[in-house]
């Protein structure tokens, strides 16, 4: 195909090259990075948000974008596609839905069928289009959305005929986790995978939206949302194809011959391979096998790699929503929904782990460049198990990506050509470009989607590398004559031997001819047009790379301008905002509407610095509009970009960031300290969360807990429900009633064997208490006859055993009357020792002889008479009898389940010894035999398990994980206590509880005092409180806070800011930086970002504040050297600090 190039009108009248010795600097950017030998290269740009790419046997390449354009590529040198199909009318692009999946028939093109996977603009039983890409609020549950499997017949490089619809199905509400992707088998079956349509900012079984139409799906109550992805296991209704693989006859969309439940009555039943996925994105087969591998996106903790090893053996559960990762996910486990209660009681093997799973605050390797926080699992594809350019070991390896992070990595395996080790993981490719779509090309090359508009590859170089050429040119616009100024010296080899002895050529006007041979040079073009620059760069073994820009004499950019909303607009979810722009041109004016484009984006982020896109909407042509905020998750917030292009193809861009207004929601329990659950995730009462105003917001309160039973919620929800958040600060209170939960010891039976005949004697039974204290709230007695009144008294009583007799009396009842043939229950108040003998006593007004029985036959013994209500100090024995009687104390027992309340290191904490010893604080003692390392895990990078043994301190009710060898600098480690440890009652842990830490990175330095002990902890809690260091002999980039207390204020007043100054003969001087809010956690390391540079051998200060009474204090590290100062505002940090009274506290507070 032929490349468009703007004739020249004339040629250039004066043309004058000069070289330049002056360095003009290329702007700094985040460049790729890749192993050795490997280089990344652009094959084809100018696509609309590409989102797969599928290779043709006859060296053609077929791309897919988002919006439902199909395009073919000749070959890789083809820049001028030709649209093969275009679909949009039937495709609903909107947020996360479109056009997302594709494949080639394995025959193709002889077997000339190209197979898609779409979301379809219509709900169920609609004809698309409905919602034309525009769905006024698509995140409120009510833009309901179908899937749609078709195939296309190509007759050459388009599409000929109908579309041939093999499936629509796949009810969905919430605008992700839609369809997913598309791949053959070996088998030449077609897989199909589809996510779960559900909520992603809340728990989802079914219940949104709150208002008409509820469950507009009509799903059975607790089994939509999320839940159907578990549909298959609820065989009563029909069943769902959301969150599942399927395995079809590609001619029909069948289910194939030979699934696992091929004679099931049910059609979709019949098509299930594979269930209880999120969000499978993207699905590949292992080369040569049945395999399939599936990038599942997770929702805010994990992110996974799952495999089915054999599709047609059984129907393989992945678990979510009840799991996610390699742990059960909190907010579907407190929803206590009955699909996820099952699952969780099932037999060993019901629930598959993923191949590799990674935690969002984790990094998958050792001291990688890849970012940690908002993290998607994007692409999968395998690399043959022989041949192809790259080194041997990465034969059979399989490539995974990570959208948010912008990463790709290898899961290599042991041995070349064998099956992946997910222990085996090498970051590949960091600082990829938006990767959405994995594909090993026929050359045996990793090729990767860019959302962002290009198709990449990695190429392997064994030897010598090519140059990477980079051009620098100001200015690229403006009026005629226009002289550039063109630098080349940005251009970089791989090869040591090559770095300074690089060869340029110019050609400044695309005509083929070469204008200078320097690294830099000046060019005056002397007529208007538009001219493609060129810079070729060769290396000393003649290998080139060769980079273009544009430039325009005679032709300035247009400069656009947004109007409103105006510069600090904040919203709330349902807020209606309105734009309007305009652009005005040097050349032409002010442009028309037609020449405006707006896109809006949600910015979605894991901490404020740490976010990824969602594409929201677009308008065409358009000078003004309006949209709905959206409901989504905190932290996050709208980007509005409005873009001119003016007649000649220039474009001027500028962007608005739109903030959310948010809301803190404080949970508490009455009791105090128990979990509640706030969308994913859980929490130990009272915590705070900030929301977006108006958004929707999943609660539950789990129950029962011990023996607590959820009651009520201060605003009236039920046990499981929705908020949507108010405009001020608002405290939820879930209360729960505590039921005593009693156990009975002695002789709880009736019967001839035990009944005493003898009632007019003080008799009593003997036992041994268990393993927990008892306390005894009554007692018991049962008698088959009683005489008549008045000698129809009795009284009960416990002693303590001396040798087998009673000895000392312990407590007694008052007197009450006996009734034959039933228990008889008095009020009675003892407090029992653990694994001690007592004996249970009665005693009637009749002649009142005494006997005993600890029973076993022939041990009990005779006194003389005693006046009724005379209970003696001690017992002695004299005559023995064999009686026994039906007597027994009431007692409570201990079914509190224990909670973990103190880890060490703290969850979140960063900058961990490598050797630090991992604490874990129980809030009572526990059964030693169930503290073991299999209930006490560490996973490492990828959910690999660490060799670690596990010791228990009763005294100290902690354990203690050591981990066989000293852990990876730089690295995320998780720790999870499972439900498998008890208490000494048997009471199991009501959830398993988990915590992350980050090992130190020995290249980055901590100033300040990063120990914990007596001497440097703040009680202060309620000051701004500071201690002085000195930096070393450079300067360093600090990019935390991080401080440490042993107590902390009740909410509202645990928030907290960190800060730095610089110092001022020996007082705090002017402010450097701060940080934002964050909550204070006890007895953990509480870090939030403070971005500064620091100068060599210079004193700074670092200071916390938190909003109690907020005098100010610090220290210097030396006695008195401190000062305090009036109350401030929470929040205000000072230009400075004065001085007056002095204090000696030293505090728990570092920078790194």
């Amino acid at each position: 195909m032929s490349v468009f190039r703007r004739a020249l009108s004339g040629f250039v009248a004066l043309a004058t090259v000069v070289a330049v010795s002056s360095f003009v600097g290329a702007p700094a950017a985040t460049a790729v990075a890749l192993p050795a030998g490997f280089q990344e290269q652009v094959v084809f740009s100018g696509l609309s948000s590409p989102v797969d790419l599928e290779f043709a046997q006859d060296g053609r390449i077929l791309v897919a974008e988002k919006g439902g354009r199909i395009k073919v590529f000749d070959d890789l040198a083809d820049t001028s596609p030709t649209v093969f199909a275009d679909l949009s009318a039937n495709v609903h692009n909107q947020w996360d839905r479109g056009l997302l999946g594709m494949a080639l028939a394995p025959g193709f093109p002889a077997d000339p069928y190209v197979y898609v996977l779409y979301t379809y603009d219509a709900p169920p039983g609609q004809s698309a289009p409905v919602w034309n890409d525009v769905c006024a609020n698509a995140n409120d549950g009510r833009c309901v959305v179908t899937g749609r499997l078709s195939r296309l017949r190509a007759d050459g490089n388009t599409m000929t005929g109908a579309e041939q619809v093999l499936l629509h199905d796949w009810c969905q509400q919430f605008p992700s986790h839609s369809i997913g992707d598309i791949a053959f088998g070996a088998d030449g079956m077609l897989y199909v995978a589809a996510g779960d349509g559900a909520s992603f900012n809340a728990v989802d079984y079914g219940q949104f939206p709150s208002g008409a139409p509820t469950n507009p799906c009509a799903d059975p109550a607790g089994e939509g949302g999320a839940m159907r992805a578990q549909d298959i296991r609820t065989p009563a209704d029909e069943t769902q194809l959301d969150g599942t693989l399927l395995r079809l006859d590609p001619a029909t969309g069948a289910a194939a011959p030979g699934n696992p439940n091929i004679g099931a009555a049910d059609p979709d039943t019949r098509r299930i391979v594979a269930t209880g996925l999120r969000n499978p994105y993207r699905i590949t087969m292992r080369p040569g096998t049945n395999e399939t591998w599936i990038s599942d996106t997770g929702w805010t903790t994990w992110e996974e790699v799952n495999r089915v090893t054999d599709p047609t053996a059984g129907v393989t559960n992945f678990g979510w929503p009840c799991w996610e990762g390699n742990a059960r996910q909190p907010g579907y486990d407190n929803a206590n929904l009955g699909v996820c209660e099952a699952l969780y009681t099932a037999p060993a093997g019901t629930h598959t782990a993923p191949f590799v799973a990674w935690n969002h605050s984790s990094k998958l390797v050792a001291n990688e460049a890849c970012p940690t926080g908002s993290s998607s699992s994007t692409g999968v594809a395998f690399y043959p198990a022989a041949g192809g350019p790259y080194p041997a070991a990465y034969h059979g390896a399989v490539f995974f990506a990570d959208y948010s992070r912008g990463c790709v990595w290898a899961s290599l395996p042991s041995t070349p050509g064998g099956l992946p080790n997910p222990a085996n993981l090498q970051t590949f490719v960091s600082a990829a470009a938006k990767p959405v779509d994995l594909e090993v090309g026929p050359g045996g090359e990793l090729y990767y989607a860019d959302l962002g508009g290009t198709i990449r590859r990695v190429r392997y170089f064994p030897g010598n590398q090519p140059p990477s050429a980079v051009i620098d040119a100001t200015p690229t616009q403006g009026p005629a004559p226009l002289t550039v100024t063109f630098n080349g010296t940005g251009s970089t080899d791989p090869d040591p031997a090559d770095e300074g002895r690089l060869r340029y050529a110019w050609d400044f006007t695309g005509d083929g001819v070469t204008d200078s041979t320097s690294a830099t040079a000046t060019f005056t073009y002397a007529t208007a047009g538009t001219y493609t620059a060129r810079l070729t760069v060769t290396d000393t073994l003649g290998a080139t790379h060769t980079s273009t820009i544009a430039v325009t004499p005679g032709n300035e950019a247009p400069t656009a301008t947004i109007d409103t909303p105006a510069v600090g607009t904040t919203w709330k979810v349902g807020d209606t905002i309105g734009f309007t722009g305009h652009a005005t041109d040097p050349q032409q004016g002010t442009l028309p509407a037609s020449r405006l484009d707006w896109n809006l984006v949600m910015h979605h982020c894991s901490a404020p610095d740490t976010c990824h896109e969602h594409a929201i909407r677009s308008w065409t042509g358009v000078a003004s509009g309006s949209f709905e905020a959206p409901d989504h998750e905190y932290p996050s917030y709208l980007e509005l970009t409005l873009k001119a292009t003016d007649q000649e193809g220039l474009t001027h861009t500028v962007t608005r960031r739109l903030d959310p207004k948010t809301v803190d929601l404080t949970f508490t329990t009455v009791p105090a300290g128990l979990p509640l659950t706030v969308g994913p995730a859980s929490g130990v009462t009272p915590f705070t969360r900030t929301v977006i105003q108006g958004s929707t917001n999943s609660v539950s309160a789990p129950s029962p807990q011990g023996s607590s039973t959820f009651a009520s919620w201060s605003d009236g929800g039920s046990q499981s429900h929705v908020i949507t958040a108010p405009t001020t600060a608002t405290t939820y209170t879930a209360t729960y009633t505590t039921a005593p939960v009693q156990q009975r010891i002695g002789h709880t039976a009736a019967g001839a064997s035990l009944d005493s005949g003898a009632m007019n004697h003080m008799n009593g039974s003997r036992f041994v208490t268990g393993a927990d204290p008892a306390s005894v709230t009554s007692m018991s007695v049962y008698l088959r006859s009683v005489q008549a009144a008045p000698n129809n008294q009795y009284q009960l009583a416990v002693y303590t055993d001396v040798n087998g007799s009673p000895g000392a009396r312990v407590a007694t009842s008052a007197s009450a009357a006996l009734t034959a043939n039933s228990w008889n229950t008095s009020p009675i108040a003892a407090t029992l020792a653990p694994n001690t003998a007592y004996w249970l006593m009665y005693n009637t007004n009749g002649d009142n002889n005494l006997s005993y029985d600890t029973g076993s036959a022939n041990q009990g013994a005779w006194s003389g008479t005693t006046a009724f209500g005379t209970w003696p100090a001690t017992f002695g024995s004299a005559s023995r009898w064999n009686a026994k009687f039906s007597i027994y104390a009431t007692a409570g027992v201990d079914d509190t389940a224990p909670r973990v309340t103190v880890t060490s290191p703290s969850g979140g904490a960063t900058g961990v010894s490598v050797n630090a010893p991992i604490t874990v604080r129980f809030s009572e003692g526990l059964a030693a035999g169930t503290v073991t390392a299999a209930n006490l895990e560490l996973r490492g990078p990828g959910g690999t398990l660490v060799g670690r043994t596990v010791t228990y301190d009763a005294a100290e009710q902690a354990a203690t994980i050591t981990p066989s060898a000293p852990l990876a600098a730089a690295t995320r480690y998780t720790v999870t206590v499972r439900t498998g440890v008890t208490d000494a009652a048997g009471n199991a842990l009501a959830a398993d509880h988990q915590f992350s830490f980050t090992t130190a990175d020995p290249g980055a330095p901590r100033f300040g005092y990063d120990q914990v002990g007596g001497s440097l902890d703040s009680g202060a809690a309620n000051y701004m409180n500071g201690s002085r260091f000195v930096n070393g002999g450079s300067a360093t980039t600090i990019s935390q806070i991080s401080v440490y207390l042993r107590s902390v204020a009740a909410a509202p007043a645990n928030q907290y800011q960190v800060a730095i100054y610089a110092d001022a003969n020996g007082s705090p001087g002017a402010l450097v930086a701060s940080s934002t809010s964050g909550t204070l956690t006890a007895n953990a390391w509480n870090s939030r970002p403070v971005a500064a540079t620091l100068a060599p051998n210079t004193a700074y200060w670092l200071m916390y504040n938190t909003d109690g009474d907020n005098n100010l204090s610090y220290d210097t590290g030396s006695a008195n050297q401190g000062a305090w100062s009036a109350p401030r505002p929470f929040g205000t940090w000072p230009a400075s600090f004065g001085t007056s009274s002095r204090w000696t506290a030293k505090f728990s507070i570092y920078a790194s």
